[in-house]
């Protein structure tokens, strides 16, 4: 069983990474629910998203498997939840709000805008993220004016390796703080040595 909730670890942390530098558009009035297409090579990640502020969670399926991960950038916390076992993971994240995210981000990549185009119905600016370290390759983010979010994004691994996100099915409409907590009937889990 821990060789299973590494192996599943290991790529939501990655995903949770990823989204992490993503959020660079992150606005604090934001507020929204959207169907989520993840791509990682050949592999499918499907699921939903929501938005509230600096607080994200997504809910995930692969192979039949759900997954869960609140991003909770207002305590600088990633929870890593695992359904099927009641349990969850805590790790550390950058804290704040999207102005902190853009600086963190400016440490370690240059922002280019590329100009303006339309994703799922949506005007968005359109960003490349060049990071400084060659071997992290390169990014392309593309940000809902009225959102001040980023709908899609894709990376491009220095070996060729694609990751391509998006979100579909865009909804407005105001969440419970409730989706973005612990479920009560969760334990914590902690793996000695760990973050």
């Amino acid at each position: 069983m821990v060789k299973e909730v590494f192996s599943r670890l290991s790529k939501l942390l990655g995903i949770a990474v990823m989204g992490i530098f993503v959020l660079s558009g992150l606005s604090l009035a934001a507020e929204f629910s959207a169907d989520y297409i993840h791509k990682m090579g050949e592999e499918t990640i499907t699921g939903k998203v929501y938005v509230k502020g600096d607080k994200v969670r997504q809910e995930m399926v692969k192979e039949g498997k759900k997954a869960l991960m609140i991003i909770r950038m207002d305590k600088g916390i990633i929870w890593h939840f695992m359904p099927k076992e009641r349990m969850y993971m805590e790790m550390p994240s950058i804290k704040g709000h999207y102005t902190v995210v853009d600086k963190e981000l400016e440490k370690i990549a240059t922002k280019k805008h590329l100009g303006r185009e339309k994703v799922n119905g949506w005007d968005c600016d359109k960003y490349k993220i060049i990071y400084h370290d060659k071997s992290m390759g390169t990014g392309i983010h593309w940000v809902s004016k009225k959102l001040n979010y980023p709908i899609k994004f894709e990376m491009k691994g220095a070996s060729g390796f694609t990751v391509l996100t998006q979100y579909k099915n865009i909804k407005e409409q105001e969440l419970p703080d409730s989706l973005f907590e612990i479920p009560a009937d969760y334990k914590k889990m902690s793996m000695p040595g760990m973050f």
